[in-house]
């Protein structure tokens, strides 16, 4: 963990430090990624769907890669926002959200009402890989024949299981993804701050949800496979990003092939 000193600001250590985790998470997990990225292009091929999830701070990870611009349809956020916050106190805050996050069973009723199929594949994001949502959701995806990837915290993980299975995250994915992010999450240790500051979980997490749509599309370009990519309109915008919708709605319903005219490519 770097520390913030005389010869250079806190703000540059931060992102030297920062720097030096993406290197390593390239580095370290280009084989992870790569099956990962692999198992991705195999489901979308065959027309299934590659579902994302996660609560709390990793929800983020899951809005950033679809319908965000530079991303394809095939990949269906499954975002339910009690397991997110929207205040610190009261309706929708932090204590809500965390006593959800943690309650097992909860997932199971969420995934219930998702378009979930047999063959399809799903990335979980967690940091910890330890709380109850992540672990049952898991546990639904592999029930149902769900292939199961992790983007996760190593160092997190070697926390002791709290679910009642016994299990974390990393134990049920067909991949495991580890972020190197540290484990309480925050990463500069600075003079007279008893608690290092400045967190890259959710960094971490981004960058590794971005590079497996960079690997996917990769593998699927190579083989032929036409996608319908959400690109950025600057005019016509509304009927631009409803054809990328479309398709999307045919691809997680199973409504046949989706057409690869509706690319939201108009620019001014």
């Amino acid at each position: 963990m770097p520390d913030a000193n005389r010869d250079s600001s806190a703000i540059t250590s931060y992102f030297d430090g920062l720097s030096d985790l993406l290197s390593q998470l390239s580095g370290s997990q280009e084989n992870a990624m790569r099956e990962a990225s692999e198992l991705m292009a195999n489901t979308i091929q065959r027309g299934s769907v590659v579902h994302l999830f996660g609560s709390g701070h990793s929800m983020l990870p899951v809005l950033e890669l679809f319908p965000r611009y530079g991303s394809f349809v095939g990949l269906n956020p499954l975002t339910d926002p009690r397991l997110f916050w929207f205040n610190v106190l009261g309706t929708f805050g932090v204590s809500e959200m965390l006593f959800l996050q943690n309650t097992e069973g909860y997932a199971d009723v969420f995934l219930e009402g998702q378009e979930l199929k047999a063959g399809d594949a799903m990335i979980v994001f967690s940091h910890s890989g330890n709380n109850a949502v992540v672990v049952d959701a898991a546990r639904y995806a592999q029930r149902h024949d769900i292939a199961v990837i992790a983007v996760s915290s190593g160092n997190a993980q070697q926390a002791q299981p709290r679910h009642s299975s016994g299990q974390k995250l990393s134990d049920i994915a067909t991949v495991v993804i580890d972020t190197g992010a540290p484990r309480g999450e925050a990463l500069l240790q600075m003079d007279g701050v008893p608690e290092p500051v400045g967190a890259v979980t959710t960094l971490l997490a981004m960058a590794a949800g971005l590079g497996l749509v960079c690997g996917t599309t990769e593998i699927l370009q190579s083989r032929g496979h036409e996608l319908v990519y959400s690109t950025r309109a600057e005019s016509n915008e509304g009927s631009s990003y409803q054809n990328v919708y479309q398709a999307h709605r045919a691809a997680v319903r199973r409504e046949g092939t989706h057409s690869t005219d509706a690319v939201a490519l108009t620019r001014d």
